[in-house]
């Protein structure tokens, strides 16, 4: 088993490989996203769904390296869960998308249906990282990362 320390080296790491293809990833989701809604605001929601889908990506890629620190039953299940659950997200939030599309849904329908699943999947989430730091101590939760880059950039700033 890994170490806490090693664990978030390694996050910080993979982080740091990615960093210019997820604002690149942003950059071009923030143009098209003005391109379309010049054309047609109507399709606003499904440009935002372009943004949605390389943050999965590198949940992905996170998930990969989550699964290599500990390699019993429990927590590689709970650790695949918690991908699934954003995965299920993402396919609520398409199918909302083209329900919208199709005139089906009304934009406030739509956006309070997006808000709930959004919510619950947080939830979940949260409930997961608990459950998971109860089967192994040594897992980094989505705030203790958040909380290393941000000592990382202190540090970072501090040297400039």
């Amino acid at each position: 088993m890994v170490t806490k320390e090693t664990r978030i080296k390694q996050l910080l790491e993979q982080d740091d490989v990615h960093w210019r293809w997820r604002w690149g990833v942003w950059f071009v989701g923030i143009v098209v996203t003005i391109i379309v809604s010049g054309a047609s605001p109507r399709w606003v929601p499904f440009s935002t769904l372009i943004l949605f889908f390389p943050y999965l990506c590198l949940e992905w890629r996170k998930t990969k390296l989550l699964l290599t620190f500990n390699e019993e039953r429990r927590y590689s299940r709970l650790i695949y869960f918690e991908f699934a659950s954003l995965w299920l997200q993402f396919v609520v939030y398409l199918a909302l998308v083209i329900g919208y599309l199709a005139e089906s849904l009304s934009l406030p329908w739509l956006l309070g249906i997006i808000g709930g699943v959004s919510t619950l999947t947080f939830g979940v989430s949260r409930f997961l990282q608990r459950r998971i730091r109860q089967i192994d101590p040594a897992h980094v939760t989505n705030k203790q990362l958040s909380v290393a880059k941000e000592e990382r950039l202190e540090t970072y700033r501090a040297g400039l």
